[in-house]
Order: C-alpha cells, then structure tokens, then sequence
C-alpha cells in the first residue's frame, strides 16, 4: 500500500474526526467539502480522504485549503485486500469504504462522522459530535424512501421478515460510535448483506438490513437532501415532522447534492438551489474548474421538468457562501 499523505497534523485526541471516500476523478467534490470545513470548523477537526489515483496537484491544493483548524490525510486504499467484498455490478469497491473503514482503515476509538464528497458543511458540528447516542449510529431519515417497504425500488424486508414501515437512514450522514460498531460486528453483517442480495441502493440498504430502524434519527438538516425539496418524491413527511423537515430546506446544517432531477451543481444545466454555494467554493480552491455534461442526467433533469415532476417546497430557499457559518478562524 502506499504510503499516506499527512497535511497540518494537530493533536487528534482531541480532533473531531471526519472520514469520506474520494479517489482522484471526484477531487474537486473533496476540496469544497475540505474548503466548507475550515471556514465552518471551531474544533479541531480530522477530515481523513480514503482513495487512490489521487494526483500530486490536487493533494498539494488540499494542503493549501486545510489550517491549523482543520487537517487532512488522504489515505489510499489496498482494493486487493476487500477482492471478497461482492457490489451490484457497476459499483466501485469505493462505495463502500464507509463501512469498511471504522474496521479495517481507522484505528481511532470513538466517535467518528462519515460525510459523503458530495457535501457541505453549512455550520459548526461541534454539538453533533456531542449528542447522546443511544445506538451504534446516528443518521437522517432518507427524504424519499424513508421506510423499508417504500415501493420505490424493491428491498428484501419482506424475505428478512422486516416491518415494512421500520424506519430507513440515508448514508450520506453517519455518525458512528466507532466501538460499538465493532463490538456489533456491523461491517461484518453489512458484507453479508451485500454478498446475500442484489440491492439498489447497495451499502444504504445493506446497513438498513443490518440496524433494522435502531439508529439514532438526527435532524434532516444534518444530511438536507434534494428530495428534501422535491415535494413529488418526498415521503419522509410521513414519518417526520413537517418543523423538522422545513428546517432542512432552509436552515441546513449539510447540504447533500446526490443525484436527483435537480442534476450536480459541477455539471451543465443543474437547478439544485444550493448550485451558487457549491459552484462559489469550486471556484475558491481550483479558480480553473470546469463544469462537466452530464448527458443522461441533463436530458432526465429536462423531462422531469417538462412533466411537472419537479414541484418544490415553497421553503425552499436559494443558498450562496453567504448561508455558512464562519468560525473566527476563518480567511
């Protein structure tokens, strides 16, 4: 394996620490994430980027953006070693490395926060990193599936003789008592998952399987989803307070901008209302980034608006480098 790449180590005992996967094609979605960090961060925080194929450009741009807040490491990855790991066809083994990693790439005992790249963070996560846990795991309701037995997609809940209406997290957002996990062997079950079934959504719904609705339920401001918005697409209102989802629609504490009709904010023609914040980093940590064409999502994002698919929440508020909170730290 290759050696790590360490940039502005602080004393990580007392580091918040933070984890996502990101090999070298999605570095620019790792800078902003990084880049949202210094500006938000009061604590000293750890953001550890495990990836391969990392150039030396775009880590030396990550060592530019951390301070002496908020340090990086990008770390990669010996996919040799995880040959047995079985992922519905298409996915990379890069998918999941958010549960490999609590047992077999970090070392840290306990908490950690994995965020997915494709994020920012709005505010200070101090008080998340706080909160009283009663399980393994914390995370945000999915906005769009929301629970097992949503028809969306099909999912074994019915073979694992699992209640249709358990309630269903998204992985974008996971905070993790990282020795529970692995007293409860939650790598382990979830590998087991994923080698027993073909499933849609991959990792998401094989820890689903695992926890069974026993997670802790952080507000959906900590992981604000586009389906948040899309009020069409949105079932999470049945089972989470209408308070509680207007907050993540104009309050968000991490803004995620998965794949939905709103289309990414680095591509051509995307709608999210978060593009403007997004597009505003990007332009902070590598002023020669280009917008990409995403030709099958660009055309989806088309024909969704065309039949009226894409009606959104009137709370829906449009969010700039203005909407973060800055620490006092901060450039």
């Amino acid at each position: 394996m290759e050696e790590k790449t360490t940039m502005n180590l602080s004393n990580k005992s007392t580091s918040q620490l933070i984890y996502t996967a990101a090999d070298g094609s999605y570095a620019l979605q790792a800078q902003v994430l990084l880049k949202s960090l210094v500006i938000t961060q009061n604590t000293p925080t750890t953001l550890k980027i495990f990836g391969n194929g990392w150039a030396k450009a775009d880590i030396n741009r990550l060592q530019s953006i951390a301070n002496a807040t908020v340090n990086v490491e990008v770390l990669p990855v010996d996919d040799k070693s995880f040959s047995g790991v079985k992922l519905e066809s298409g996915f990379p083994l890069a998918t999941a490395y958010n549960i490999l990693a609590p047992v077999h790439l970090l070392k840290e005992t306990g908490r950690a926060l994995y965020l997915d790249a494709d994020m920012v963070v709005v505010e200070d996560l101090a008080s998340l990193f706080q909160l009283k846990m009663e399980f393994a795991v914390g995370a945000v309701l999915d906005a769009h599936v929301a629970i097992s037995g949503a028809p969306s997609m099909w999912r074994p809940w019915r073979e694992e003789k699992i209640d249709p209406l358990t309630p269903y997290f998204n992985t974008g957002t996971i905070l993790i008592d990282l020795d529970r996990w692995r007293e409860e062997r939650i790598t382990e079950l979830t590998l087991d998952y994923l080698a027993k079934y073909q499933l849609p959504c991959v990792d998401q719904d094989a820890i689903n399987l695992v926890l069974r609705g026993k997670f802790d339920r952080l507000e959906p401001r900590y992981n604000a989803m586009p389906y948040h918005l899309l009020t069409m697409f949105r079932n999470v209102d049945l089972v989470e307070s209408d308070e509680a989802i207007g907050r993540a629609i104009n309050d968000p504490a991490i803004v995620h901008y998965h794949r939905s009709f709103f289309g990414k904010p680095w591509t051509y023609g995307a709608t999210h209302p978060g593009t403007k914040l997004w597009r505003q980093l990007a332009s902070e940590v590598n002023p020669r980034w280009r917008r990409s064409f995403d030709a099958f999502n660009y055309l989806r994002g088309k024909g969704a608006r065309f039949a009226k698919m894409t009606k959104t929440d009137g709370r829906m508020i449009q969010l700039t480098k203005s909407a973060l909170r800055r620490n006092g730290n901060s450039s």
